[in-house]
């Protein structure tokens, strides 16, 4: 006599299956997605640095490219003038709204805490691009002579947070410096690590620690 398994066996089988496929396929995923994002930035982090690294070679430091009556709009078209030749764009979307929105969300991006912070694309002083890798970057200037770095690391897919896929780097003394520093003024400690922080100040600890701990 042929021994099988009963059909309650089977269903039975298949339950526990399905139970342990639900519970690991989102933790899988999960990691999946953070080593991505771990990897996709600092990839961008390098394209920036080396593209600004070269414009500077160029077209002298960043100081020189703006004279003290240019506002916000025109600093950041200028900085586009002299990176982009050095970058290896998959879509220049400039900076008024209606072309940014080709780039980066027309909404407010998330806190990681949940709250809503500055909509970028009504913006005028923020230029965007997106680069063949599928992140997003923008930039802004203002008249301390600094620029700020903002990178979307899957562009305008979600999850559209701080410390998630979204990531702030100032740039100044030829240098690109991630947000998070602990001397900055958005410290990783109190602006990323802790269960209620906005998120800001991660990108030092994901390119520190080369995960994003943070989130679990």
């Amino acid at each position: 006599m042929k021994k099988a398994f009963t059909l309650a066996e089977v269903l039975i089988t298949l339950g526990i299956i399905g139970v342990v496929a639900a519970m690991t396929i989102p933790v899988l995923l999960q990691n999946y997605t953070e080593k991505r994002t771990v990897s996709i930035l600092k990839e961008t982090q390098s394209i920036i640095a080396q593209s600004m690294k070269m414009a500077e070679e160029e077209y002298g430091d960043m100081e020189s490219w703006f004279t003290k009556d240019d506002d916000y709009a025109l600093r950041a078209l200028k900085i586009s003038q002299n990176l982009k030749p050095f970058m290896k764009l998959a879509l220049d979307c400039g900076y008024t709204a209606d072309t940014k929105e080709k780039c980066i969300i027309n909404a407010s991006y998330l806190e990681k805490n949940g709250h809503k912070r500055m909509n970028y694309v009504q913006s005028d002083r923020a230029y965007a691009v997106s680069l063949l890798n599928g992140s997003s970057v923008w930039w802004i200037h203002d008249n301390n002579i600094w620029a700020q770095f903002y990178i979307d690391t899957n562009g305008k897919y979600p999850p559209n947070t701080w410390g998630k896929d979204l990531f702030m780097f100032e740039y100044s003394n030829n240098s690109l410096r991630p947000m998070g520093a602990p001397d900055s003024n958005w410290s990783y400690k109190t602006n990323c690590i802790t269960k209620d922080s906005t998120g800001v100040g991660c990108a030092y600890y994901v390119l520190t620690q080369q995960n994003m701990n943070y989130l679990h």
